[in-house]
């Protein structure tokens, strides 16, 4: 994935939790806090984002 691609994703992450926060209906805030948990799912595992070298000496 492209960084610009993460750096999208993680602004919309981003307005959803506003919108999460913004929003009063329990099920409104709940789809807002869906939607900001899949973004960030993409951010995560993307293999754009810098990893930690694995360490050999754990398991």
């Amino acid at each position: 994935m492209k960084s610009q691609d993460v750096e999208y994703y993680q602004k919309r992450a981003e307005q959803e939790l506003e919108r999460a926060l913004a929003a009063s209906h329990p099920v409104a805030v709940s789809s807002h806090y869906r939607l900001s948990a899949m973004y960030l799912d993409l951010v995560h595992d993307s293999p754009a984002r810098p990893t930690r070298p694995r360490n050999p000496l754990q398991n």
